[in-house]
């Protein structure tokens, strides 16, 4: 037997004290390995208090499929009665949870007793709690992420409270009991102070007793309080939690604050970013006293959401160069040095435009030159209907713009201009760390720069996909209802996943005739074709156990079942034949390499954050997305495992990369400038350049059904000549 170590899980033997690993205190927890109800494997420890632990486990049964199991484990020490009662008290919090069924709530599963103690089995939520996050950025979090959570627990909240016939208190809200998922879904954790309120009765039933965290707990959940806890106990909690996500600050105690009602610093005092909507927000929730707080989630709910829409982001530099106050002093340098440059430029006009041949030279320099190309009349491209299908090779939509600068663009600028409007002044290429590249730099070459990408936008409801040049800026339509788009091989179709009217699997010609509707299901997803073009292969989650599987279908099949080929995510083809995807259930997790029947699996990656995998054309490289980092990056790594390295590192997200035909180039999607828009880069990292801008955001979740839709995690692009 053996025992793992609460702080690094690490196996000990029974008898020891402390963990041999890392030196910390043994507290008598399960071994790994060890196999509980003939069905949960342990596999780790994902916390420990004085009543118990939390761990994480497979599902023997059920493979591939992780759990977390909470124990309960008495005092031995204690009496009959005590030892009876607390398992009564754990058997309600069971029963109270089997019944809840919220996006951010988890679900329980199974309840069982084995060698005197209880055990608790729900969904294991992947990804961090935001205690854990803190602690790693050591800085505030953003506004704009927190609202969004905060919005998210309230919703959780508000169906707790109005549960019938007794309304659910939780009594312990905290930054580590707030566990964000990879879809940026947070979900509410850890029921042990869960309450079952009784309004007509004042001697409410606690099922499982505690005070919850100091910190965040309010007057009325301490012992000696005159009021009972009740909704407004859990606004409170939140209010605190919301604090200490924007301030990196943990609230003072609500006993400290009786003492000195000004000891609670404001938020805008410990992070100046703070909008001051949502520091009323906070300070309201944070009330000494129930009456004087939101008297339920719904009221928090809507002053928050009112907020939402007023943060003003950071001013750009162009805002902050016209609010500065601009001395006299400048504007008389200003005019000499117009003057100045007048007087220069004159010179330089007699000089190459006197005898007018001098523009015919210019507009004939190579690439790479720097010269400047003449300005010449804005030719308007003509807007398409949004119903409009392309027909032959795809054109973006865009406004009025210069077509001379347009090629200047593509052929002696080192940028692309970033917007999709009239002419635009280039700007200087960052490196991923944000300094300008040097000349002696990495630049994608201009003939990798053509051809065809398609993309996903969020509609607010579903998806749009769009197609965009890659040498060009713009974008146009596709077709509505529909993403997660792939090129076959050779370029005449494309599959896609349709959200509407035609649910599942669906290939077309790029005029977006002659329709396949290869799988009808909602949940067949993320469709791939094999070199040949015989095949596609696609991610399922069609079966009542909600597991991952890959599956296969002959691409001219109508409304086929499909035929599962094994465990796992993300499918993608490259143009060598082989498959990459991501690990789920038996292939493991991170990013794996196989043959299309998932055979020969190479384990590339092990963290469960990469995801996204796209493979080079010669089949050496995959791209990916992960979040391993902090935020959103995309990363490299050769098909056998070596040489990771990090290509993007900037504040905003990327992801969804996909590999130019040609191999020398890799287009990413970006958040970055506060606008969305489709990027590009050397494999090195390098040249890293706006292609064009999206009309709005990839990220989005569809319907009620957020099972059905993970946001930007499950969304692709891809690019064809």
């Amino acid at each position: 037997m053996s025992q793992m170590c609460p702080n690094c899980s690490f196996d000990n033997p029974t008898d020891a004290h402390d963990c041999s690993n890392c030196s910390a205190p043994l507290r008598g927890l399960l071994g790994s390995l060890v196999t509980l109800s003939e069905r949960y494997q342990v596999v780790s420890v994902l916390g420990f208090g004085a009543m118990g632990a939390v761990y994480l486990a497979e599902d023997q049964r059920l493979v591939g499929r992780r759990c977390a199991i909470k124990e309960n484990s008495p005092d031995p020490k204690a009496s009959v009665d005590v030892r009876a009662q607390s398992r009564d008290q754990f058997l309600a919090e069971a029963s109270i949870l089997a019944r809840l069924d919220h996006p951010s709530l988890p679900k329980v599963s199974d309840y069982f007793i084995e060698n005197d103690r209880e055990y608790l089995v729900m969904d294991y939520v992947e990804g961090e709690d935001l205690q854990s996050r803190l602690e790693r950025v050591e800085q505030p979090l953003p506004e704009e992420p927190v609202l969004n959570w905060a919005d998210q627990v309230l919703d959780a909240l508000k169906y707790l409270h109005n549960q019938s016939p007794q309304p659910i208190i939780h009594r312990d809200i905290k930054p580590a009991n707030l566990r964000v998922n990879l879809q940026d879904r947070v979900k509410l954790v850890d029921f042990g102070l869960v309450k079952l309120l009784d309004l007509d009765n004042p001697e409410t039933k606690v099922e499982l007793r505690g005070m919850g965290t100091p910190a965040y707990a309010p007057l009325e959940q301490f012992a000696g309080s005159d009021v009972h806890t009740d909704t407004r106990s859990d606004i409170y909690s939140l209010g605190a939690s919301l604090y200490q996500l924007l301030t990196n600050v943990a609230p003072v105690d609500v006993h400290q604050r009786l003492l000195d009602t000004q000891v609670l610093a404001p938020p805008h005092e410990l992070n100046p970013d703070i909008s001051e909507n949502t520091e009323q927000v906070i300070l309201k929730a944070m009330e000494i006293y129930p009456e004087q707080r939101f008297q339920s989630a719904d009221e928090m709910r809507q002053a928050l959401l009112s907020g939402i829409e007023t943060v003003a982001p950071p001013p750009t530099k162009t805002e902050r160069a016209q609010d500065a106050p601009v001395p006299t002093s400048f504007w008389v340098l200003g005019f000499l040095g117009l003057l100045l440059v007048l007087l220069v430029l004159g010179g330089i006009f007699l000089v190459l435009f006197r005898d007018g041949s001098a523009s015919q030279e210019v507009a004939q320099a190579p690439a790479g030159t720097g010269q400047a190309l003449p300005a010449e009349t804005a030719t308007s491209i003509e807007l398409r209907a949004l119903n409009d299908a392309p027909t032959d090779t795809p054109t973006p939509t865009s406004v009025a713009m210069n077509e001379t600068e347009v090629t200047a663009t593509q052929e002696t600028s080192p940028t692309p201009s970033a917007t999709t409007t009239s002419a635009s002044t280039p700007t200087p290429e960052t490196t991923p760390t944000g300094s300008t590249i040097s000349s002696t730099g990495r630049r994608i070459p201009a003939t990798s720069l053509s051809g065809t990408i398609a993309v996903p936008v969020y509609n607010g409801t579903d998806f749009d996909l769009y197609f965009g040049q890659a040498d060009r800026p713009g974008i146009e339509l596709y077709r509505e209802h529909a993403s997660q788009p792939a090129f076959s091989s050779d370029g005449t179709r494309i599959a896609f996943h349709s959200w509407f009217d035609k649910w599942g699997l669906i290939h077309t010609d790029l005029s977006g005739g002659d329709e396949i509707l290869v799988a009808d299901f909602v949940e067949d997803q993320l469709p791939t074709w094999t070199k040949d073009g015989s095949l596609i292969i696609y991610l399922s989650r069609r079966e009542g156990d909600r597991k991952s599987r890959l599956m296969k279908v002959g691409s001219t099949e109508l409304n086929s079942d499909g035929a599962v080929i094994g465990e796992g995510e993300y499918p993608a083809v490259g143009p060598n034949g082989q498959l990459v995807f991501r690990g789920w259930g038996n292939t493991g997790t991170g990013i794996r390499l196989s043959s299309p029947d998932l055979e020969d699996i190479v384990e590339v990656t092990i963290r469960d954050d990469d995801t996204a995998p796209a493979l080079s054309p010669d089949g050496k490289k995959i791209a990916f997305m992960s979040r391993r980092d902090g935020n959103w990056g995309i990363y490299l790594v050769n098909a056998d495992g070596s040489g990771l390295k990090r290509l993007t590192d900037d504040l905003a997200d990327d992801g969804l990369p996909t590999w130019s035909p040609d191999g020398r180039a890799i287009a990413f999607l970006s958040s970055r400038d506060e606008t969305w828009g489709v990027w590009a880069m050397t494999p090195d990292g390098d040249d890293q350049r706006l292609l064009f801008e999206i009309e709005g955001s990839p990220n989005g979740l569809v319907g009620a059904n957020r099972d059905a839709s993970r946001g930007w995690t499950e969304e692709r692009m891809s690019w064809t000549k």
